[in-house]
């Protein structure tokens, strides 16, 4: 403890030179006059720490004990940052790295989310940021329960979550909310009924009362499988259940327009530099509002520290390329395969299940549109569970 608080007051090592240096030694006790480590170097002389302040009074005392005090080196606060004193601008420099080194950890610049799976990363900061948890925010100020009862509300796919701050850093921990699934009570009374028209081509039954066949012809809506079986004495109540597949057909109407817009690149091109501070960006190069029509291509090259840490600071190259519009007839073949193209897409989307057998195409170019009229033959399942009616016997 002593070395701290001589380290401020300031002190010296000196030797005592004489015939009787250890009287020398009682002249400073009874001087009240502090000393450390005093160390016979020989027989004529001891070496010792001083308080700096006492020095003249130490070699007063030291002169009473016919002995000569000779400081040699001083020691302590001053010594060591009395120079700064000279240098004022370092001074200000060292406060301002000293004011950083103790207030810019208390604010958050770095987040990582854990626990998430199907809820994006980028969609829990971005509702974190709309709360005012973002890149800079006071740690302190971030309530963990607060914000879980806001986020909660925004975000329904989650059910819990958590801010946990470690310096300048904060892990966002999130549990997920189980996909809720409708459940059918397996004892209520459920028909399966036909989707669409068609000629049946396979039939499964799992529980229920069969009412169809292969090779039946059916029309939408159709009673295909009931809940209730009349066994005589009884009737049997279940939730019907069946795979039930039948030759379909399908009709569609698309249509594209004959000429397409085109781009030709102009000469005109330039680069934009921009500095990336948080959600800041600061144009370095090439400035200024583009009216014209362009492409721009993005890169970012974050900074990043050693082990992976990114910082919120960055440079973005935008690459500017300007260009025209002109209209183009559209080649006749690429129009067809788009048109072919859309219609499969959107009739396989349609279906629960199945596949397409056969298709029949027209193709005609009519008031500037390309207008296809397909009709595909295809094989998909129909059935469909809906609730039963309450069976009453009237009997």
């Amino acid at each position: 403890m002593w070395r701290i608080v001589w380290f401020f007051m300031g002190f010296c090592r000196a030797r005592i030179k004489g015939a009787s240096p250890q009287w020398a030694l009682s002249r400073l006790s009874d001087a009240r006059i502090a000393f450390q480590n005093p160390k016979k170097v020989d027989d004529f002389t001891i070496e010792l720490l001083l308080p700096a302040k006492d020095i003249t009074r130490a070699q007063a005392a030291c002169m009473r004990a016919m002995c000569e005090l000779e400081e040699n080196e001083r020691y302590g606060f001053r010594c060591v940052f009395g120079g700064l004193l000279r240098r004022p601008v370092l001074l200000v420099l060292l406060i301002l790295a000293v004011s950083a080194a103790v207030i810019v950890p208390k604010f958050v610049f770095f987040y990582t989310v854990t626990g998430n799976e199907r809820v994006p990363e980028e969609l829990i900061l971005r509702t974190l940021d709309e709360l005012g948890v973002g890149v800079g925010t006071y740690g302190p100020s971030i309530k963990p329960q607060a914000v879980k009862n806001k986020i909660l509300c925004r975000i329904p796919e989650l059910k819990w979550i958590t801010i946990q701050q470690n310096g300048m850093r904060a892990t966002v921990v999130v549990r997920e909310r189980e996909p809720s699934e409708l459940v059918y009570e397996r004892k209520a009374p459920r028909n399966v009924v036909a989707t669409r028209a068609g000629t049946l081509t396979r039939v499964s039954v799992l529980a229920g009362n069969c009412l169809c066949k292969p090779g039946q012809s059916v029309v939408q809506g159709q009673l295909l499988v009931s809940a209730y079986t009349d066994l005589g004495y009884k009737t049997q109540v279940s939730s019907a259940l069946a795979e039930i597949y039948a030759k379909t057909w399908r009709k569609s109407r698309t249509v594209t327009p004959a000429s397409v817009l085109e781009k030709q690149y102009t000469e005109e091109s330039h680069r934009q530099v921009s500095l990336r501070l948080g959600r800041k960006r600061i144009t370095l190069i090439g400035g200024g509002v583009n009216t014209a029509a362009c492409d721009k291509k993005t890169v970012f090259c974050q900074f990043t520290l050693p082990g992976g840490i990114s910082l919120p600071l960055g440079i973005e190259i935008t690459e500017i390329s300007d260009y025209d519009t002109v209209e183009k007839e559209a080649d006749e073949m690429q129009a067809y395969a788009l048109l072919r193209a859309v219609a499969v897409r959107q009739e396989t989307q349609d279906m629960v299940a199945g596949e397409i057998l056969d298709e029949s195409l027209v193709y005609a170019c009519s008031g500037g549109v390309y207008l296809q009229y397909a009709q595909f033959s295809c094989e998909e399942m129909i059935a469909r569970s809906v609730d039963a009616e309450i069976f009453k016997d009237d009997g």
